[in-house]
């Protein structure tokens, strides 16, 4: 998009100093409701493993995670897993994930999988230049994700141009945060393809190195 394109007003927010890694809209005043994070996949011996089912092995709760959830929450060493794992994506959903999350996005959007959508790079990905985005439907984002244009990862955020929903996965983050109305996170955290969890977001977690507590 031009420069001049102002991206539904998000664009100034977008190039602030404190959206390089990716802009988490935490003040009541942008009128989300509710939020949550969807986990991105994580797979042993090419079967799906839910990170609850993981953790729970090594005698984990991920509610005992204060920290942000990245691949640190899984750790080979913290979180032994037998077999031959795939890691959860970082910085952008794995497609299978991504798709899902299309399909529920689509129920609570105006005007469905057509849905007239922004989706910005996080500026980490080259500083100093302009947000690099584009305008497209909804239903495009997979397609997106798979031609990942000029090498980028998949855009940091995305959104419909009535705003009624944001969606956020930080640079190095193997989850990706859902704001939006409440029927929209509920139908998130039922559902049975995506692992979707209720988590502090990013400005609430604690400073340090990321570990698990003793």
């Amino acid at each position: 998009m031009p420069d001049g394109d102002q991206l539904d007003g998000l664009r100034p927010l977008l190039e602030a100093a404190d959206g390089i890694l990716g802009y988490e809209p935490n003040s009541p005043e942008h009128g989300f409701a509710d939020r949550c994070w969807v986990l991105h996949t994580l797979r042993v011996d090419g079967r799906r493993v839910r990170w609850a089912e993981a953790l729970a092995g090594a005698g984990r709760r991920l509610a005992d995670w204060p920290f942000t959830l990245s691949y640190l929450t899984v750790d080979r060493e913290r979180v032994p897993l037998a077999g031959e794992v795939e890691y959860p994506e970082l910085g952008a959903p794995d497609r299978d994930c991504l798709a899902r999350l299309v399909e529920v996005l689509a129920r609570h959007s105006a005007d469905g999988p057509g849905t007239a959508c922004c989706f910005a790079s996080a500026a980490i990905e080259a500083v100093g230049e302009p947000v690099a985005a584009h305008r497209g439907r909804l239903d495009g984002a997979p397609a997106h994700h798979d031609a990942r244009p000029q090498g980028r990862q998949f855009p940091a955020h995305w959104w419909p141009a009535d705003r009624s929903w944001f969606v956020l996965t930080n640079w190095d983050l193997s989850a990706t945060e859902v704001f939006g109305p409440s029927a929209l996170i509920a139908d998130l955290l039922a559902d049975a393809e995506l692992e979707a969890v209720r988590h502090p977001g990013i400005a609430q977690t604690p400073d340090g190195v990321a570990r698990w507590p003793e």
